[in-house]
């Protein structure tokens, strides 16, 4: 019948018709008469039969409304199942690609699973595309590494400096503190052990010999595809936010805009967060890592440190659009951060035609590393001066999640600065509103001086000019609390 239009309906609506809420094993009947002989069904909803077209026609008032509410619905339901095969049909082809991305860095490298090496990432510094002038610059303020007096030297010279240099910092980001090896987290599971003891003496090696080191693989595809996920569901639902720069400068300086020195967007997370087990999961990996190779007998420079403590996880994203981090250095004055761990997220990235490179001057040395954030690697580098770094111009979108590990005593040392510094802050501004509010007649209240900057600075960068020493001008908010 296909002039048919109609829809089953829950109850009859005319004298004569029937209930179309019957089972699905009940025969059909004529929606007016109640015959089953001789039957044709509505041609548009395909729902309603009729035993002639003067029945239909006779219905149609009716049967009009739900009918094209029915054929709406089953539109709806149509394209839904349609977009859901095409999301399917893209996942499926996405593994397929990251398959044959991790099978063709299989051949290239030593076997499947082997780890990348970290001396292929090394590359002589007169071979690299130049040495900025301010790396030299941050060396000749804050001193070689080693050379405890030079960098103090540095800190009290860039104080003192503060009004007369442009500075630039991260600003609010402020993570809680998380321990670490107080449960025995295992490492990827039973049967892991001996990839875990190899892994962590790889690790040790890159680190003393280095100063960083990268690992391929870290998780597997699987796991690295379920981190990703939800990684850009938070991106996709809004979550992130501009990494902020604060610039301390005299009135007559030119600004600089903050996405001039950093173009990433980010989002601190904890991993108990809705949405993040699988961050979480990553996290707690690392920590296994990281507390396994502080803990290792014979682990050379990592047993200077005694660390138990790390950051919340900054989840980054440069959305392509040239988006970088000019050089800077994580931790330039003994915030407590002594090693940054960075895992990427990116499938099939080509630093040929995408760029977004992680450029990393060890000093001192003859050497840099420029490493590609492909889809599964794990670095680690010291956060300190060590490892002055840049995140070069991204021309797609770049993922990254990053966490900062605290050697103890600095840490404590760092916090103890800081309680200091604000209660002189606070006495300072208490003193200044007291001769506010009762001024005698000889003496011309002060005004409330600035405030003081924080011992706890958190990033060191580089804006037009020379790579300055970075000074806080936010303390952190309580002593479980670092600017990172």
């Amino acid at each position: 019948m296909s002039r048919g239009r109609g829809k089953v309906r829950d109850s009859a609506s005319h004298s004569g018709s029937h209930s179309a809420s019957k089972s699905a094993m009940d025969p059909p009947r004529c929606s007016i008469c109640g015959t089953q002989q001789q039957l044709l069904r509505c041609a548009k909803c395909k729902a309603v039969y009729y035993c002639s077209p003067a029945h239909q026609h006779l219905h149609w008032p009716d049967h009009r409304t739900e009918c094209r509410l029915l054929t709406r619905q089953k539109l709806n339901s149509s394209n839904n199942n349609k977009q859901q095969q095409l999301q399917q049909q893209q996942q499926r082809q996405q593994i397929q690609q990251l398959q044959q991305a991790v099978a063709s860095a299989n051949l290239e490298g030593s076997g499947a699973g082997a780890n990348c090496s970290t001396a292929q990432m090394m590359t002589p510094a007169h071979q690299a595309q130049s040495w900025p002038a301010e790396v030299d610059n941050l060396l000749n303020l804050l001193g070689q590494p080693g050379s405890q007096e030079k960098a103090a030297a540095a800190e009290t010279e860039a104080g003192q400096r503060q009004q007369q240099h442009q500075h630039h910092h991260h600003h609010g980001e402020k993570s809680s503190s998380y321990q670490i090896g107080l449960a025995d987290a295992s490492f990827m599971g039973s049967g892991s052990e001996r990839r875990y003891e190899d892994l962590c003496r790889n690790i040790i090696s890159d680190m003393n010999q280095y100063g960083l080191s990268v690992v391929d693989d870290f998780l597997g595809m699987e796991t690295g595809l379920k981190i990703l996920n939800e990684v850009r569901s938070m991106y996709n639902a809004g979550a992130f936010q501009d990494g902020q720069v604060v610039t301390n400068q005299t009135p007559d300086a030119p600004a600089v805009r903050g996405d001039k020195i950093r173009g990433d967007k980010i989002k601190w997370v904890g991993g108990n967060e809705p949405g993040c087990s699988n961050v979480w999961y990553l996290t707690n990996q690392i920590d296994s890592v990281v507390y396994r190779v502080n803990t290792m007998k014979d682990n050379g420079i990592l047993g200077n440190y005694h660390i138990r403590e790390r950051t919340r996880a900054m989840v980054a994203c440069y959305p392509g659009s040239g988006t970088h981090y000019v050089m800077h250095v994580d931790n330039p004055q003994k915030d407590g951060r002594v090693i940054t761990a960075i895992y990427y997220l990116n499938i099939n990235w080509d630093a040929r035609e995408s760029g977004g490179i992680l450029r990393i001057r060890p000093t001192p040395g003859t050497t840099v590393a420029d490493i590609e954030p492909k889809f599964d690697r794990l670095i680690f580098f010291w956060s300190d001066i060590r490892n002055p770094h840049e995140v070069q111009p991204a021309h797609r979108t770049r993922y990254a999640i990053t966490v900062w590990y605290f050697d103890a005593k600095e840490r404590e040392e760092a916090l103890i600065r800081a309680k200091l510094e604000n209660s002189k802050t606070n006495n300072l501004a208490a003193q200044a509103q007291a001769q506010q509010a009762e001024p005698d007649s000889t003496t011309t209240p002060p005004a409330a001086p600035a405030s003081s900057a924080s011992s706890l600075p958190a990033s060191m960068s580089t804006g037009t000019g020379a790579l300055n020493a970075n000074v806080s001008s936010n303390s952190c908010a309580t002593s479980s609390e670092i600017c990172t």
